[in-house]
């Protein structure tokens, strides 16, 4: 029986003081407290949606594997990076295991379904909006079950998001009431850029002045595209219409430069674009080309083992999430291309860099040499526009 008098006391708890309390409770805790009462349902549901998380693969498919088959694994639990603490699935969702996932965006992570089908999916509403395909799009000549045929080549579901569809962002977020939003791709290789307005039944390539393009992101119903030669095409996506306004071209850090400059051969760069506190960043990364085992940067001749990988980055304030350390960059391998080259290693580039010391720590560890699918953020609207 309900007891009406101890839910009316519960309610009466001084806002400050439950506030105080929730902060000190860990995911569960703040799962079964969100049950007692409407108020504590409502305070309880700001402190999850502030939380980040990294949803990685199956523990026990990685590490248990010969890593001869990792193509079929699949996501099996999300890391809390409060609590450093793994939640995995009793039951692993048919999208994690036969889908790849091409981005996360909004608090929505965006998979690529097997018939070439991509969809948004927010992973703790249950919530999955089909789109239409991009077979046509990305020139598929035909489709067969898990695989996908262009001209003479073959390629697998892993291997179509490494190749052909390197980053899936959207223009806003995606509700039950059919609220206008759109998806954007950066595909074929980063040459071409295809939109997709919520209720259409196509995709439209943008006519773009500057292929191709390294990263792509959007920010107050602008979409910005960063091209291989640091030009950036901005567009307006407001009202199911794209039309683009002009292009900026930034000046590149004298500090960065000589950073490069300072590793010789030895490095790549890769810039992306972040948005940090209503402004735009332009991030570059270093990528060490080869190293041996002890982590020293050396050349392709001299090299033991092959590590070529690149993050990929948003940008959250501190203040919107307790445990999150100041002026550091969080990362995660998104280099697919290369992970498909060397199929015995791969997956590792994990971890939080201290802008302040230079330092880096993992974040998580596998024992095993080839980690895939990658870990992939999930980063919740709230702390976005916190």
């Amino acid at each position: 029986m309900h007891d009406s008098s101890s839910s009316s006391l519960v309610d009466q708890v001084p806002t400050d003081i439950l506030r105080s309390i929730f902060n000190r409770l860990t995911f569960i805790d703040l799962v079964q407290a969100k049950a007692v009462c409407s108020s504590w349902n409502s305070l309880g549901e700001e402190f999850v949606s502030r939380m980040l998380w990294l949803m990685l693969p199956s523990k026990e498919e990685v590490e248990g594997g010969d890593g001869t088959d990792v193509n079929n694994n699949g996501y099996g639990g999300f890391f809390n990076l409060g609590e450093t603490q793994v939640y995995s699935l009793k039951e692993i969702p048919k999208e994690f295991r036969e889908s790849c996932c091409i981005g996360s965006s909004n608090g929505w992570l965006i998979f690529l379904e097997e018939k070439a089908v991509p969809f948004p999916l927010n992973p703790f509403r249950q919530v999955k909006i089909q789109l239409p395909s991009v077979d046509h799009l990305l020139g598929l000549l035909k489709i067969m079950e898990g695989e996908y045929e262009l001209g003479y080549c073959v390629f697998k579901k892993q291997q179509m998001r490494d190749c052909y569809i390197r980053k899936a962002v959207l223009t806003g977020e995606p509700d039950c009431n059919n609220k206008n939003y759109g998806l954007i791709l950066l595909c074929k290789e980063g040459k071409e850029i295809a939109y997709h307005e919520s209720g259409d039944s196509y995709w439209t390539v943008l006519d773009v002045s500057h292929p191709p393009y390294q990263d792509i992101i959007c920010h107050e119903n602008y979409l910005y595209a960063l091209s291989e030669e640091n030009n950036i095409e901005v567009w307006d996506v407001q009202g199911g219409c794209v039309r683009k306004k002009f292009d900026i071209v930034p000046p590149f850090p004298e500090k960065s430069l000589a950073k490069g400059n300072s590793f010789g051969d030895l490095c790549t760069s890769r810039f992306y674009l972040v948005e940090s506190c209503g402004d735009l960043l332009l991030v570059v990364r270093y990528i060490g080309e080869f190293e041996d085992w002890n982590g020293t940067l050396v050349r392709e001749e001299d090299r033991l083992t092959e590590h070529c990988t690149h993050p990929k980055s948003v940008s959250v304030s501190a203040q919107s999430f307790l445990n999150c350390e100041k002026n550091s960059v969080y990362f995660t391998v998104d280099f697919w291309e290369k992970m498909e080259e060397d199929y015995l290693y791969g997956g590792h580039d994990m971890g939080i860099y201290n802008l302040k010391d230079d330092s880096v720590k993992p974040i998580y560890e596998f024992s095993s040499d080839k980690i895939q699918p990658p870990p992939c953020w999930i980063i919740p609207q709230a702390m976005l526009e916190a």
